[in-house]
């Protein structure tokens, strides 16, 4: 009882929704992630970037629990992943870059396993609002190995939010979607970040610009910068995709450089 009022006075408190102190992983010697530590509060929509090899996609591995840390703590929605995997993972909505295909299923079938897995009483319901708000309610009884990339896309992200997780990991979430398709994930991304913790792994400096109140910039395994993507404007001399090359490279450049 007491740990139940502890959690509830903690969360009532505001704290982060994802907290990550002292994160550390090494392939074969070499140290992908060195001593990483992030906050992402309720609200928080925060677009995670880096160069190619700068650690990014072993961050989001370690943050979701596929990949265990050599040292250090993470927390997702006031769970330790490391004691309490199951429940972390159960309150996180996770998008991966590269989603199973399932071919042999229908959309449907697909959603409502994953439904099941998650232990969502109302799935008929959670099926109708996840469909709807990612737009793939009209291919529900089409096989998943007849859609397009961009519509698979989007069946993996209603996949992410069917259980109404309160953390959002999502992985290049806009990747084979075409002008429009991005336009209308953006707005539910923003609609989301609402009431959630969100966290973007993506490579389009633009997007980051256009839908994140928060840029995290990681480079040869760490964080080279934590802020707005104004204020980094602002250090490009208003270009962001100079910031961008600046932290990651430590050069400089004039604007269209």
């Amino acid at each position: 009882m007491v740990e139940n009022i502890s959690e509830s006075v903690e969360k009532k408190a505001g704290a982060p929704l994802v907290k990550v102190e002292g994160l550390f992983k090494s392939f074969n010697g070499i140290e992908a992630v060195k001593g990483l530590n992030m906050t992402v509060n309720r609200g928080d929509l925060v677009g995670f970037m880096g160069p190619n090899g700068a650690g990014k996609s072993t961050t989001m591995r370690l943050l979701t629990g596929f990949l265990a840390a050599d040292k250090g703590y993470i927390e997702v929605n006031h769970h330790d992943i490391t004691k309490n995997l199951r429940k972390a993972q159960a309150s996180f909505g996770y998008l991966p870059e590269q989603g199973g295909t399932f071919g042999h299923l229908t959309v449907k079938e697909y959603l409502t396993f994953l439904a099941r897995s998650y232990g969502v009483s109302d799935i008929a319901e959670s099926l109708r609002v996840a469909t709807d708000m990612t737009r793939c309610n009209r291919v529900l009884h089409r096989p998943m190995e007849t859609l397009s990339k961009g519509q698979r896309q989007r069946v993996f992200f209603a996949g992410a939010i069917l259980h109404d997780p309160s953390v959002l990991i999502l992985d290049e979430p806009t990747d084979g979607l075409d002008p429009n398709q991005k336009h209308e994930m953006r707005l539910v991304l923003k609609e989301l970040a609402k009431h959630k913790a969100v966290i973007v792994s993506t490579h389009i400096l633009e997007e980051a610009e256009a839908i994140c109140n928060r840029v995290v910039i990681i480079n040869h395994g760490r964080i080279v910068a934590d802020t707005t993507p104004e204020e980094l404007k602002r250090q490009g001399n208003g270009d962001i995709q100079v910031a961008f090359r600046i932290l990651t490279t430590n050069k400089h450049y004039g604007k269209g450089d």
